[in-house]
């Protein structure tokens, strides 16, 4: 049986032309990029270039690149970096960070950390679509904000949030505030603060440029866009103050200690390169499957769909069914040959409840406390969609549900 896979948020299989152009490096230029012979130096331009190539994409410089082990290191990063920078240079002082309240278990798990190292957290509220409260944002906001993290899209309901609307949020205050303008040579606190957001959802399907959406950091993972596990990187604008929390060695500019991965780095570019060049057609080709998939689903009075149906990743649908169990209809789907999730595959086996929908349903949004993700890719066709709708209509019948 030919299996439907449909959980591409969770993984992307790596593309033909990202394992083609790490193959070299995996025994023929294998040298450390630290050591100072050949070999190494080989290895070392390598690096500089796959980093300025990804650089060119984000529009930052390449020295604003950190590359990471993952994801949620490059969040942790961004977040734990920033604060005990801030501490070391503010003794006595207590931080406060403010994390959307639907954020990645990566921002969340390190929010939660820092606050039991005694730094103040805000949750930001969403509304009933996962949007970020604007008004309640500039409300909260204080002299000893370090770092505000709003990902750029979700990863479960694939909301898409107003990243540039939050930096316009930021300026304003920081004019208010601290006096600072477009021409003011910014010193000090006056660069805080700062804006962090998670793009790993995103990057497939909307422009990653870093100054539009006006962010200071901006973590994105190969792995989503069809390049290798085990890769990811955070860029750190500049002037943004950052200890490392990985240690042993002056790597990455002193920012993130360990031998870099040349293989995966070179994979990470191609990966890039590959998204940039088919991002456009995807995003309208997988939009017009998942607006049909919306429009069958929205016949069955029993299913709930989660998320914003207007700002929306084009590979996302996110639905709940009235009193049934997510789990087991996953579990079924997976028995006839067909991938889905019930929440971010971080905690899929470790929360009964999605925090995304806890967070929607305290916004008024009536949906149950647990759901199905459909997230498509590449290799998702019509044919694929019609199955899968097949077999929701089977197990929770509706005289008005019928395959595409």
């Amino acid at each position: 049986m030919s299996r439907i896979y449909l959980d591409h948020a969770s993984a992307t299989p790596v593309a033909k032309e990202v394992v083609d152009a790490m193959v070299p490096y995996w025994s023929e230029t294998f040298g450390n990029p630290s050591s100072i012979h050949k070999d190494g130096i080989q290895s070392h331009k390598v690096v500089a270039r796959a980093r300025k190539s990804i650089a060119d994409s984000l529009g930052v410089h390449s020295d604003e690149i950190i590359f990471t082990g993952s994801a949620t290191e490059s969040c942790n990063l961004a977040l734990m970096g920033t604060v005990h920078a801030w501490k070391k240079n503010h003794p006595g002082e207590i931080a406060h960070i403010i994390v959307s309240e639907i954020e990645h278990e990566a921002v969340l798990g390190a929010a939660k950390l820092l606050e039991g190292e005694g730094v103040q957290v805000s949750y930001l509220p969403v509304d009933g679509h996962g949007v970020v409260l604007l008004d309640t944002l500039a409300s909260i906001i204080t002299k000893n904000t370090v770092v505000i993290s709003v990902m750029l899209a979700n990863n479960e309901i694939g909301t898409i949030q107003p990243v540039s609307s939050v930096a316009k949020i930021i300026r304003t205050w920081k004019k208010d505030v601290r006096g600072v303008t477009r021409d003011t040579s910014i010193s000090g606190d006056q660069i805080y603060p700062l804006l962090h957001s998670d793009a790993c959802q995103a990057t497939n399907y909307l422009p990653i440029k870093i100054p539009a959406l006006g962010v200071d950091l901006l973590t994105i993972n190969a792995a989503k866009i069809y390049g290798p596990k085990g890769i990811a990187l955070l860029v750190s604008l500049r002037p943004v103050p950052i200890l490392p929390i990985v240690v042993g060695g002056a790597h990455e500019a002193g920012r993130r200690a360990g031998t870099e991965n040349v293989p995966f780095i070179v994979g990470f570019a191609e990966a890039l390169k590959l998204t940039e060049r088919v991002r456009d057609n995807e995003s309208t080709r997988l939009s017009a499957l998942r607006d049909n998939i919306v429009g069958e689903l929205k016949k069955n009075p029993a299913i709930v769909l989660n998320g914003s149906l207007s700002a929306r990743l084009p590979n996302n649908i996110h639905f709940s069914i009235r009193g049934a169990d997510h789990e087991f209809l996953a579990l079924t789907l997976d028995a006839k040959g067909i991938s889905v999730s019930t929440k971010s595959a971080c905690n899929e086996q470790d929360a009964e409840y999605s925090h995304v929908l806890g967070a929607l349903v305290r916004a008024g949004h009536n949906t149950e406390s647990n759901g199905i993700r459909v997230t498509m890719g590449r290799s998702s066709t019509a044919n694929d969609i019609t199955a899968l709708l097949r077999v929701v209509s089977v197990l929770f019948p509706s005289e008005i549900v019928t395959p595409l």
